[in-house]
């Protein structure tokens, strides 16, 4: 009986040494945790101070940021205006061709249209493709790069305020 009794003290007191490690597994898993949440939340208010500190930047360089970007405005256009002079030639020869190839494309309908009865066939008469005037060409050209050049600017810009302040917010940058 005493062997009996002994191997249930020992049982008993392996039960308790085993519930005793249980509990301090789960302190050291409850310390984890909560050593794992502090560091969350420091790594949540480092990111929130790191998009404050980046538009608090925004907010104050703007003071000087228009003035900067109206000269940027200005040397550019004086620029342009200096490279259209020079270039211009480039967009003449440019508009030369596509007249031309408009031509060639009316010439193309028009000999159809000539050769179709020797062959008993039906043409319509060529129509003339002609190329806007030359300021509306150029004018036009313009425009659409300027859209395109817009449009990546404003790309550019949700990029970065995405990038620094995350994907929900909403962003209007408008259109031009």
């Amino acid at each position: 009986m005493e062997s009996q009794t002994s191997a249930l003290e020992r049982e008993l007191r392996e039960a308790e040494e085993a519930q005793a490690e249980a509990e301090a597994a789960m302190q050291r898993a409850a310390t984890a945790r909560a050593e794992a949440e502090a560091a969350q939340r420091r790594a949540r208010e480092e990111r929130e101070a790191s998009r404050r500190a980046w538009a608090q930047g925004v907010v104050d360089a703007y003071d000087t940021d228009p003035a900067t970007a109206e000269t940027a405005i200005r040397d550019a256009s004086d620029r342009f205006a200096e490279e259209a002079v020079r270039d211009l030639s480039a967009a003449v020869a440019a508009y030369l061709e596509w007249a031309e190839a408009s031509l060639r494309h009316y010439t193309l309908q028009v000999r159809v249209a000539t050769v179709a009865p020797l062959l008993d066939l039906e043409a319509t008469p060529g129509e003339q493709l002609s190329p806007p005037p030359f300021s509306e060409a150029l004018d036009a050209a313009i425009e659409l790069h300027i859209a395109a050049l817009s449009g990546s600017i404003r790309d550019e810009a949700a990029d970065e305020i995405r990038s620094r302040l995350g994907d929900n917010v909403e962003i209007d940058l408008g259109t031009t």
